[in-house]
């Protein structure tokens, strides 16, 4: 940006003194809004003048509009900006992503089906599709340590403190899958209907399977942990899809 102040100052008709107070001026105003310029930008820019007299407030302005509607009838900026002298409210921006309060999840009793599924979302970032092909021999409660074998892969997954004590009662070598007695898996619906259900059933009907994984991902972030371990853990073949949380 800073480039087009000398062609902007060489289009006008000004005196030396006047050139040099234009030039000052419209460096400032580049250094503190660097490139990009926006809304957001230009009111901090406007807010970092509060100190100064109003004739001088009123000058310094002056000129940058002048520039930016310089830039925009050159094409260099898409949009005409301006900054008047009305005051704004500069509101800070909300994080896209944040924590919940959950610990409903784990205190209601008896423990059910649903339950389970929304910790084991909460706790390892599974999906209802990795849930539903989890069997028993799957889950080595000795080593705390649980695989999963997806379309994608394998990987496998160290079970945290919070998920043994829901996960060892229902552990048995009678059946295959961790859910259902049968042979082949339950459907993807019926473990999205379970957990559903158990979410209305603890007031947190906003909340789904998306939004759970959402916070494994937050709290593995809080914790440290990088964006291409929280990838890994998640057995995904790129972390592209996780960059959104690591921006809030």
């Amino acid at each position: 940006m800073i480039t087009f102040i000398e062609p902007f100052i060489s289009n006008k008709s000004l005196a030396e003194n006047s050139q040099k107070s234009y030039r000052y001026d419209l460096q400032q105003f580049c250094h503190h809004v660097g490139q990009r310029i926006n809304q957001d930008r230009l009111a901090l820019y406007k807010q970092s003048l509060s100190s100064l007299s109003i004739s001088a407030k009123k000058r310094k302005l002056s000129i940058v509009n002048q520039f930016l509607h310089y830039l925009y009838q050159e094409n260099i900026l898409s949009d005409y900006y301006h900054i008047d002298d009305k005051a704004h409210k500069i509101t800070p921006k909300q994080p896209l992503f944040s924590s919940l309060e959950l610990s409903a999840v784990y205190e209601a009793q008896p423990v059910s089906n649903g339950q389970l599924i929304a910790i084991l979302i909460l706790e390892l970032g599974l999906t209802p599709s990795d849930i539903a092909h989890l069997k028993m021999a799957d889950i080595n409660l000795d080593f705390n340590i649980m695989t999963i074998q997806s379309p994608k892969g394998m990987r496998v997954v160290k079970l945290t403190n919070r998920l043994v004590p829901f996960l060892a009662p229902v552990v048995s070598d009678k059946q295959v899958y961790l859910f259902g007695s049968g042979a082949e898996p339950l459907s993807r619906q019926w473990y999205f209907n379970q957990l559903k259900g158990f979410l209305h059933g603890i007031g947190q009907g906003h909340l789904s399977a998306q939004t759970l994984r959402e916070q494994f991902i937050l709290t593995q972030r809080l914790s440290g942990k990088s964006i291409i371990e929280v990838s890994q853990m998640l057995g995904l073949k790129s972390p592209i899809t996780l960059e959104k949380y690591y921006k809030s």
